[in-house]
């Protein structure tokens, strides 16, 4: 047997009196109105509260950067060098070299039918005293003659003068050298004149770097690095005289060199503008006419930056020596 409970005599359903339902009415109404507002208000805002960013030649997500023709170069300025039509992503790199100003100071001198590394010598104050050379006679003063090179006493330290010229032209340029403050001076030698005067190691050296296979060239570069570096400097100019190179044509009509001895396998390298030397290098596959037929082709596929574009990429910096040797 069940027991049923009960609470009472059943009561008639509630309801709430007229004012109350007037009342609650009325609050919903004023709050669909105040939404309403803030609705329209936001919708006509000035959007100036998220600035918006113009855009970079190149990202960290690989977007391709575009086309165009060498940005102008201001005179002591350092460009940038990418390869057009390649994500560079995250391969920007500024090498700085923070103490370049106080080493050792070039002049670099060309005959008139000269070009980078060709026909020309690179004057460097102050080197080391040299202990091997046959001596050789520069003004007053006694010194030493090596292949390709002499070194002299001058100002109370050594200069060198170091070049693929012929041994008299080599002294004439020796002879035509002064020191002031510390940096050699040239009186050009009648043929010859004075291309650039500056610091033998460059103050700031920028990189970009690649995939072989990315730029298209891994059959002939193998699947390793492919780079890009432009410098304002002496030093490599007297590098290239010192490990030695072939000519390479020309990149957008300048002449072009090509050396194994300078970084990487090889490097392409030219002069875009008085002082400045751009180069496109590999790591991987030996130097061979494949090789280098690869590199004056990535070499024409080039584009100059100037220093605000270079900066775009977001480049890395690291502070090192920027010395070629």
């Amino acid at each position: 047997m069940s027991e049923i409970l009960s609470g009472g005599p059943e009561r008639p359903p509630w309801r709430p009196p007229r004012w109350l339902v007037m009342a609650a009415v009325a609050v919903v109404t004023i709050a669909a109105l105040v939404v309403s507002l803030i609705v329209a208000n936001g919708e006509d805002a000035p959007q100036s509260a998220k600035p918006r960013s113009s855009p970079s030649l190149s990202s960290p997500t690989g977007v391709p950067t575009p086309d165009g023709p060498n940005a102008s170069v201001r005179q002591d300025e350092t460009p940038g060098l990418l390869i057009n039509g390649v994500a560079l992503g995250q391969g920007s790199l500024n090498r700085h070299d923070r103490r370049a100003d106080a080493g050792p100071w070039t002049v670099t001198v060309r005959r008139s039918d000269g070009s980078l590394a060709r026909n020309g010598a690179v004057v460097t104050f102050p080197v080391s005293k040299p202990r091997v050379g046959r001596p050789i006679r520069i003004g007053d003063a006694s010194g030493w003659n090596r292949s390709g090179e002499i070194i002299w006493p001058v100002s109370g330290a050594y200069a060198r003068v170091r070049g693929d010229l012929p041994r008299p032209q080599l002294v004439g340029i020796a002879a035509a050298t002064t020191v002031s403050s510390g940096r050699p001076k040239v009186r050009a030698p009648s043929g010859f004149s004075v291309v650039s005067t500056g610091a033998a190691r460059p103050h700031l050296l920028r990189e970009a770097r690649y995939g072989s296979d990315e730029v298209g060239e891994a059959g002939e570069l193998s699947g390793g690095l492919t780079f890009t570096g432009v410098a304002r400097c002496g030093g490599i100019e007297d590098r290239l005289y010192a490990v030695g190179t072939q000519p390479a044509g020309r990149v957008r009509g300048k002449p072009a060199v090509v050396t194994s001895g300078l970084v990487g396998n090889a490097v392409l390298a030219w002069e875009p503008e008085p002082g400045v030397v751009a180069y496109v290098g590999y790591s991987g596959a030996p130097l061979d006419r494949g090789a280098i037929g690869a590199l004056r082709r990535l070499a024409e596929r080039t584009r100059l930056l100037s220093s605000r574009q270079w900066q775009e990429t977001r480049p890395a910096t690291v502070d090192q020596v920027n010395d070629f040797g």
